[in-house]
């Protein structure tokens, strides 16, 4: 069956960045499926946000219908995308992400999915949606199985609470015509089953690259991290709400005699300017994941000091971790977050004395993971047998 899908990111920035997000993930595993035709539909942008974020407007693909705005691409064999770059630059400023529910609602823009369809001659489709601002698209369009991938908790980010609304209609949404709704937390799932009562729904967690934390051996130690004195107490990720500031503060106090590398892209200033910058704090930026697994490879200890109380979790199951697991490294979290679910392999605390102390011994003495039933290909694999199954049943 042919499969459609409605990832989170712009396309620009998965290239641009690289594929380290969960939607990119799922796209690059299904894009080395050779029998399944899979069509992207891209998230609206306008001219404004490419300049702003400093993206490229162009795609690398080939052109293979266009109307206007909307482009049509080949960006490989048997994988295609639809592309819109909106001049309505005004109405995204005043309307924040509220303009992107409304914009993949457009008219022009579904009759333009629908003609592209035709184009490729694709009648029946499975359409999975890991985008909650895109459920209006999802109401328009007609397919064969609609699956919904609840990835994180969006009605617990700060960022989201001026549209709340709109995100659980969203959820509401995505609840009432959904065969299939997966998320990657238990915590998510017990949520969403109690909150919005999906009629099936299932636990796809997180997974890791195999082929750029195990299969390439490289491990070269980056110019930035060559000159940072060991040992390197390490976290790769975004610089979220999800970050304890207070327990980072404390163990950055508690052990003055190792260094503390945080590398990811910061989206809280907020919460970035409440760790208190000590000596032994270094922030080395974003990287682009093709980059990154070199930070993860020459860490000491990889850590995920995240935040315990329930209202300001996200119902996250960090990519990271299992990123840190596949490398044998140390890894120290904080309980929630989906990390109990990985109890026998990583070091959970409950205070900044304890993280304080598990940071004095490098040695992982805890089991390994089993990679290949954590590699994305495994989640994907488990993805697909649902799709059947549901198929099948009809």
């Amino acid at each position: 069956m042919n499969i459609v899908i409605i990832p989170f990111h712009d396309w620009r920035k998965i290239i641009k960045e690289g594929f380290r997000t969960r939607d990119a993930h799922f796209i690059e595993v299904l894009a080395q499926k050779e029998d399944l035709k899979k069509i992207i539909i891209n998230r609206p942008i306008t001219l404004l946000e490419i300049f702003v974020k400093k993206k490229k407007q162009a795609i690398n693909g080939e052109v293979i219908f266009q109307k206007g705005r909307f482009t049509l691409y080949k960006i490989q064999e048997n994988t295609f995308l639809i592309d819109f770059v909106s001049r309505n630059i005004f109405k995204q400023i005043i309307q924040k992400y509220k303009w992107y529910i409304n914009t993949y609602s457009d008219k022009k823009y579904v009759a333009f999915i629908k003609e592209s369809f035709s184009v490729l001659k694709v009648e029946d489709y499975c359409l999975l949606s890991q985008n909650v601002f895109a459920y209006k698209l999802a109401e328009n369009l007609n397919p064969k199985i609609l699956i919904y991938d609840a990835w994180d908790n969006f009605t617990k980010f700060k960022v989201y609470q001026p549209i709340l609304d709109e995100v659980e209609k969203g959820y509401k949404t995505f609840a009432k015509y959904s065969n299939i709704w997966i998320t990657n937390a238990r915590e998510n799932l017990d949520f969403f089953k109690k909150r919005f009562g999906p009629e099936a729904i299932y636990l796809i967690a997180n997974g890791v690259d195999l082929k750029r934390f195990v299969h390439n051996k490289e491990s070269k130690v980056p110019d930035d991290l060559a000159k940072i004195k060991r040992p390197i107490i390490g976290f790769g990720g975004k610089i979220t709400q999800l970050l304890d500031t207070d327990l980072i503060n404390n163990i950055l106090q508690d052990t003055p005699d190792v260094s503390f590398v945080f590398v990811g892209q910061l989206l809280d200033k907020d919460v970035f300017n409440k760790i208190i910058k000590q000596p032994n704090f270094y922030y080395l930026g974003d990287k682009h994941y093709d980059t990154y697994p070199n930070y993860v490879k020459n860490f000491d200890i990889c850590i995920v000091p995240y935040v315990t109380d329930e209202e300001q979790k996200s119902g996250a199951n960090s990519i990271k971790v299992y990123e840190y697991l596949a490398t044998g490294k140390k890894v120290v979290g904080t309980f929630g977050n989906g990390l109990e679910d990985l109890k026998e392999y990583l070091y959970l605390v409950k205070t900044a004395t304890q993280f304080s102390e598990e940071l004095q011994d490098v040695e992982n003495k805890k089991d390994k993971i089993d990679l290949n039933y954590h590699s994305w290909e495994n989640k994907i694999s488990s993805l697909i047998e649902l799709i059947e199954n549901e198929a099948n049943s009809r």
